[in-house]
């Protein structure tokens, strides 16, 4: 049976959604293509007609994953300016609702450690993409130029995900909520209310 082109796009897409769920979910090294397959209801040889390897799929599924909260930072921000806007993304950042759904959550946290594993022709693209996530919240970010503000951004985020890992890792609910608490509350302040005064915004 031939499928057209639109069915192929599509499945197509939702085993790279699935991939990217699952990825974050579980950790790409535990989760296996024949796993995301049946997620999806199909069977692990059609898998071949889409994707060269598991790593081809690892790198669009990371993709898609940064725009979908590159795409939800940007919805939740879009009425505020400033500062403000900042603080929501903290907020949500290292919310408990990010924290226990990493399946929808960012890459970023679910999958550094093991993406700095990968051989460079994964890393390369994967890095990339971070770079036009970066470039669509960058503008959030304290500074007077863009050399400043990607210089926050490269120490915010990266720390952001450091400290919503180290909640993940917590056993005890109420550690994991602390954890949380102390990380929102440096944050906010160093990047908000602290050295980068209202006046980096208006520049």
């Amino acid at each position: 049976m031939r499928y057209s082109e639109e069915h192929k796009a599509n499945t197509r897409s939702g085993i790279v959604q699935a991939a990217s769920r699952e990825f974050r979910r579980k950790g790409a090294d535990s989760v296996s293509v024949a796993d995301i397959m049946k997620a999806e209801g199909l069977t692990h040889g059609g898998f071949y007609r889409h994707f060269k390897d598991k790593d081809a799929l690892l790198i669009e599924a990371v993709e898609a994953a940064l725009r979908e909260v590159g795409d939800q930072l940007c919805q939740m921000t879009s009425s505020l300016s400033g500062n403000k806007a900042l603080e929501r993304v903290i907020t949500f950042y290292l919310s408990e609702e990010h924290m226990s759904h990493p399946e929808h959550g960012c890459a970023f946290a679910a999958l550094g450690s093991e993406l700095a594993r990968y051989p460079k022709r994964c890393r390369a693209p994967i890095a990339r993409a971070l770079d036009q996530y970066r470039a669509r919240l960058q503008a959030l970010l304290p500074g007077r130029t863009d050399a400043e503000r990607q210089a926050s951004f490269e120490v915010l985020f990266p720390s952001m995900a450091g400290c919503l890992t180290a909640a993940r890792a917590q056993v005890d609910p109420a550690r994991r909520r602390e954890l949380l608490e102390h990380a929102r509350a440096f944050f906010i302040k160093s990047f908000c209310t602290g050295r980068f005064g209202q006046e980096d915004w208006s520049s």
